[in-house]
């Protein structure tokens, strides 16, 4: 992973955050399936190198003489010691469950945007996903588009939902509406492919390998919030749960639900679906 960015600017500062938490998981691979006996405020098992990447993330962040409040995925929020100019998003480990098996399929994601009150996911100024193995990087710039490792991507070109590729997360249960949406969607769409690491899938519609990502579980922390911002930079368009345009608060308590396609016809095509009985 290469930075063209000084590290005193908060880009710069993003990378340095990232950086120190790769070190750790990649130093520690023989602790990736130990747990730390707790849950995560969202109510997730956390895994020790959950925690202790996101531990060596938030010093970096902390250290860097920008006041920042933080929402994490372990600790929930942390507030800044003075007037805070920044709010910080970031998952240390999207797709815990890979990594503690030994499937390299694993992200880190981090997003921020100037803090003001009750900001929107319209509002985040920079984004950055760093695939832990794959060696991807993907840096989503307000108004400037989508970089993977330094080359500027797009969402692919616009093709009916019977041709689509789509990531679908369909891990969910209990809920027979859910399930029966899930299967309208699967047999709608050409094929689905998912790497169980939402971040990653959300880069790869943004880079044009996927037509589109879906998840209206309900459950996705807007700590994902990085990954509906690559797609939106890269071209795509993003429709809430409602069949409306994806816009809304950063504040934590909220889930996200989304379908990120690469254009607003799939989109629609996909919620048409999902709502059909």
């Amino acid at each position: 992973m290469q930075c063209r960015c000084d590290s005193m600017t908060l880009e710069g500062v993003l990378f340095d955050a990232i950086i120190a938490a790769k070190k750790v998981v990649v130093n520690n691979l023989d602790q990736a399936a130990e747990k730390t006996g707790f849950e995560n405020p969202f109510g997730d098992k956390t895994l020790l190198l959950d925690q202790e990447a996101e531990n060596a993330a938030i010093e970096v962040l902390q250290t860097s003489g920008y006041q920042m409040k933080i929402v994490t995925e372990e600790q929930g929020i942390i507030n800044s010691e003075g007037k805070t100019e920044y709010l910080v998003i970031i998952d240390p480990i999207d797709g815990s469950a890979n990594l503690e098996r030994n499937i390299p399929l694993c992200t880190i994601g981090i997003s921020a945007s100037s803090f003001k009150p009750n900001l929107t996911t319209d509002e985040i100024e920079i984004s950055i996903v760093d695939s832990y193995f794959t060696k991807e990087t993907y840096v989503a710039r307000k108004g400037q588009g989508v970089t993977c490792n330094g080359k500027p991507v797009s969402v692919a070109q616009p093709i009916p939902i019977e041709e689509a590729i789509i990531s679908y997360d369909s891990k969910k249960k209990g809920d027979s509406y859910f399930s029966s949406a899930s299967q309208r969607i699967v047999d709608g769409v050409k094929d689905v492919r998912r790497t169980a690491s939402n971040l990653l899938d959300l880069c790869w519609v943004a880079a044009g390998k996927l037509d589109a990502m879906v998840d209206l579980r309900d459950m996705l922390p807007i700590i994902h919030v990085s990954g509906t911002h690559m797609v939106s930079e890269a071209g795509g368009y993003i429709l809430g749960e409602g069949g409306d345009r994806f816009v809304m608060s950063l504040d934590s308590q909220y889930m996200m639900n989304f379908i990120a396609a690469s254009d607003e016809s799939l989109a629609q095509s996909i919620h048409r679906l999902y709502v059909s009985k």
